[in-house]
């Protein structure tokens, strides 16, 4: 079971710069570190510093950055409900529907779906920007902040902050508002028309979240709340930060709360659970195979003439029954045979694989000039993105450019990303993937 990362934007809508709300708990469940805000690098930078691995990011996304609304469609299979969806949702959007993200939620006794609706773009743009700022640390999900507050036998639950007040019903309708509204809300909640389904007369409970430094300021505001008709309130003052009860009801893993990470940002955060399982093993056969690497390396040269005959062979024949391949290399031949193959059964790119990028990449690395300039300073798979990640120090930046060119030679993807000038050396990421 891996370490939880939760993060939340401070501006959701300020792309410029971002800074998040941030807190790090271990295996049982325990608090390691907190950020009020901090930049993902300077993140990043904190789980390095302190040897931190084997973690899964789970985001809040703020409810005034998302529309929430419920949709009643017929049948019960996913496909055809993704298939309607938009055309149920579109009249109630300010914008086109096909500038929204839309994710589907859980079906209501009265047979209504919640749906939350996200401008496409900003999503897009956290969500790459998480991904690509720290790919070792794979998303387990996002979710609506306000979607996960603790609630179980209440009708509603209220969190008071000193920045914001978070509400969920028990329908699922969740919002984020300042605090100055809190009582216009409910009066339209308590002295507006009983919705269908409420009973008339019946308690209305409310459990309220206090942080303890606005606990002077809420006084009278609970005051005010318990005036109202049939409303019996439960308040709690919590040492800890609004955005910390969200982690910990995270954790609890009690009832989770709508995952927005749907459709084209949909991820497979429960199959990196068998890879971590096994990724300490995979790392020593990795080393093991660099190894062995370098054996077969010396065993290479003397079958060099032979395999070089065999090669051009392969290619002119290639070149034969595809025309207009006359480009093609006998180096990326196998690539490309590969992918065509592969083809057939996935419409995306193949994934190498860890041991397949770690092997092509360990031979560039045998044969570089600088080999014994160039230090690893850690190796990271991301199984999700099919992408090995290469931390190395060289003496110069050239250094490492010359090894990722190297790379790219061989049918691969490699780019050179945080290359930072130390005092002795250059430290950069190498990242390979598939062509």
């Amino acid at each position: 079971m891996p370490n939880k990362l939760f993060l939340r934007p401070k501006q959701t809508l300020q792309t410029s710069e971002p800074v998040f709300e941030w807190a790090l708990y271990d295996l049982s469940h325990q608090q390691m570190k907190y950020g009020a805000e901090d930049s993902l690098e300077g993140i990043d930078q904190t789980l390095m510093q302190n040897g931190i691995e084997n973690t899964e990011i789970v985001m809040f996304w703020p409810c005034n950055a998302a529309f929430s609304t419920k949709v009643s469609l017929p049948g019960n299979q996913a496909r055809f409900i993704q298939q309607a969806l938009p055309f149920a949702v579109e009249e109630q959007l300010a914008q086109d529907v096909d500038k929204v993200h839309i994710a589907l939620g859980e079906k209501n006794k009265a047979g209504e779906f919640s749906v939350v609706n996200i401008d496409r773009d900003l999503f897009s743009f956290y969500f790459n920007l998480v991904n690509d700022e720290m790919p070792s640390c794979p998303f387990r999900g996002i979710f609506l902040d306000s979607d996960s507050l603790p609630l179980t036998d209440e009708s509603l639950v209220i969190c008071i902050s000193s920045e914001a007040t978070l509400l969920k019903k028990k329908n699922q309708r969740s919002i984020r508002l300042n605090t100055q509204n809190l009582l216009p809300y409910l009066d339209s909640l308590f002295l507006g028309p009983v919705d269908e389904g409420d009973g008339e007369g019946e308690t209305f409970t409310i459990a309220v979240y206090i942080e303890e430094r606005v606990q002077g300021e809420a006084e009278m505001l609970i005051a005010q709340i318990e005036q109202y008709p049939d409303v019996m309130v439960e308040k709690e003052i919590i040492q800890i930060s609004e955005f910390e009860l969200l982690c910990q009801n995270q954790l609890q893993n009690i009832k989770q709360a709508t995952n927005l990470c749907q459709g084209d940002f949909k991820v497979l955060s429960d199959s990196n659970s068998t890879w971590k399982k096994w990724r300490a093993v995979a790392v020593i056969a990795g080393l093991g195979f660099l190894l062995q690497l370098g054996v077969f390396i010396g065993k290479g040269m003397y079958y060099e003439k032979e395999a070089l005959t065999i090669g051009q062979q392969a290619l002119t024949e290639y070149q034969k029954i595809v025309p207009g391949s006359k480009r093609i290399t006998v180096a990326k031949l196998p690539r490309i045979i590969k992918g065509k193959l592969n083809q057939k059964s996935s419409v995306q790119s193949a994934d190498l694989g860890f041991l397949s990028l770690l092997g092509d990449t360990g031979y560039q690395y045998q044969k570089s000039k600088d080999r014994a300039k160039l230090k690893f300073n850690s190796i990271n798979y991301n199984q999700q993105r099919g992408e090995l990640l290469l931390e190395m120090h060289a003496d110069s930046y050239d250094q490492l450019e010359r090894l990722q060119k190297a790379i790219v030679s061989t049918g691969l993807t490699a780019k050179i990303s945080s290359a930072v000038q130390e005092k002795d050396y250059f430290r950069g990421r190498i990242s390979v993937s598939g062509s």
